[in-house]
């Protein structure tokens, strides 16, 4: 019971912080104090002061007030990736553990398939062929994503179709769409989220790549990704304008990855102490 309330408190605050951080990339544009696309040619490169805390960029801009500005659409695009590949491979999975057969076997090996290259090279491959461009990116990562949560999903479908409670389900005359959308999806959804929570740091990473070779959001809109890439230029002159960015992104991922670590804790805190 303590290591089960060790787990949840753990959880709690990480979510918190979770919550505080996506509050803050949502509301930080109202509170700026620079114009994040105005060039001074004046403050080219200005090292970190009152007036600029971060410095600034080649252009003359406020790095700190480009990175608040560039904060929603860095992490919620990754977000709307997670979503996207959650949806999609759950209901794929799950219609491969429960329905079996021919249908799984040709779903399993595009999976394959989709898995047998990088994931982040496949990425590259496919935003390239699409072109730049912030809807492009999301589409190509989620052309890849869905695939982890397809085998996950498909894996506990097939162990959950066969417990006892689905038999009593099926010998109640409880009709199969019924069965699966009542007992066996809602049963086989902790590993799903526990993947989700996990995937989002990795998907805030290959969106900063992806801008960062310069397939995302493109110039002058502030993204971390391309930040990092317009930053290369004056690093030993100006590093500032490589560190807060790559900081940035260096933060976030490590929260989210802590938190997806807290939410598998107190999910198998709470099996445990069912006795499952």
């Amino acid at each position: 019971m303590r290591k089960e309330t060790r787990a949840k408190r753990r959880f709690i605050i990480w979510s918190m912080v979770v919550i505080i951080l996506l509050t803050a990339a949502l509301i930080g544009p109202n509170f700026i104090t620079h114009d994040i696309y105005e060039v001074d040619l004046y403050n080219v490169t200005a090292a970190p002061s009152r007036e600029y805390p971060f410095g600034t960029d080649y252009l003359g801009r406020c790095i700190l007030c480009r990175l608040i500005a560039g904060a929603a659409r860095s992490i919620y695009s990754a977000f709307a990736v997670v979503i996207i590949t959650f949806i999609v491979g759950t209901v794929i999975g799950t219609l491969c553990g429960y329905i079996g057969g021919t249908f799984d076997m040709i779903v399993m090996r595009i999976t394959d398939a989709v898995q047998a290259f990088p994931s982040m090279v496949f990425t590259i491959a496919i935003a390239a062929m699409m072109g730049s461009g912030l809807g492009n990116c999301i589409l190509a990562m989620s052309a890849v994503g869905w695939a982890g949560y397809c085998r996950i999903a498909r894996s506990r479908v097939m162990s959950v179709k066969e417990a006892p409670y689905v038999d009593a389900a099926r010998i109640s005359g409880m009709g199969k769409a019924k069965i699966l959308f009542s007992t066996v999806l809602p049963n086989s959804l902790t590993s799903l989220v526990v993947y989700a929570s996990m995937h989002v740091g990795n998907a805030i990473l290959s969106f900063s790549g992806l801008s960062y070779l310069g397939l995302g959001t493109a110039p002058p809109f502030p993204e971390w990704g391309s930040m990092l890439n317009s930053g290369r230029a004056t690093l030993q002159q100006a590093p500032w304008t490589v560190i807060y960015p790559g900081l940035a992104i260096m933060l976030i991922v490590i929260v989210m990855g802590i938190y997806g670590d807290s939410i598998n804790k107190y999910m198998d805190s709470k099996n445990n102490a069912k006795g499952l």
